[in-house]
């Protein structure tokens, strides 16, 4: 795909199709039975949007692959920092090998002088917020995301669901895709 012009990222939001080997029995249980998945490998040689000397990625990660995730953030010029937690709330209860999994982690990672982008170090770490559909966000955590850049950008989101104000929006559900590197 070819990016649309626009000034180089400086924060990057991402949500990797992560590829599980376990095969979950069942119509609805795991990842691949909702969406494509990529190899970590797949996804760490991707061509990213440009993205500024001095940027922020919000990496997405799961707790079985949390290897994977740190290989990604290092394959695309970054470096882990600190981590936001959504805390699911709800009646319906996660799932996992060891643990039943009531949260997900995302990595914060800068590249540059990153640090320079947080407008506002009263953020919270944690968000808690019910559960959507399979693997979607709360808006709760954009917001975190968003009360912790301020108006700093520009933003680009990367496997978007869907369109968000403010924010480039790469994703095959709106029919824009990322390449490997070449």
């Amino acid at each position: 795909m070819r990016h649309p012009a626009y000034n180089p990222a400086r924060i990057i939001l991402a949500d990797p199709p992560w590829q599980f080997g376990d095969r979950l029995p069942g119509p609805k249980r795991g990842a691949s039975k909702h969406y494509r998945t990529m190899s970590t490998l797949a996804i760490a040689a991707l061509q990213l949007p440009p993205i500024a000397d001095d940027a922020l990625l919000f990496l997405w990660r799961v707790a079985a692959m949390q290897p994977d995730a740190l290989t990604v953030v290092r394959a695309w010029g970054f470096e882990v920092k600190s981590e936001l937690v959504w805390i699911k709330t709800g009646p319906r209860m996660g799932m996992g090998h060891y643990t039943r999994l009531d949260h997900e982690v995302c990595l914060i990672a800068t590249r540059g002088h990153g640090i320079t982008l947080i407008a506002n170090h009263a953020t919270r770490s944690v968000v808690q917020a019910p559960r959507g559909k399979h693997s979607e966000k709360p808006p709760a955590t954009y917001e975190a995301i968003e009360q912790l850049v301020g108006s700093n950008g520009p933003k680009v989101e990367l496997f978007a669901r869907r369109h968000r104000p403010g924010w480039v929006c790469i994703g095959t559900a709106l029919g824009t895709t990322l390449e490997p590197r070449r």
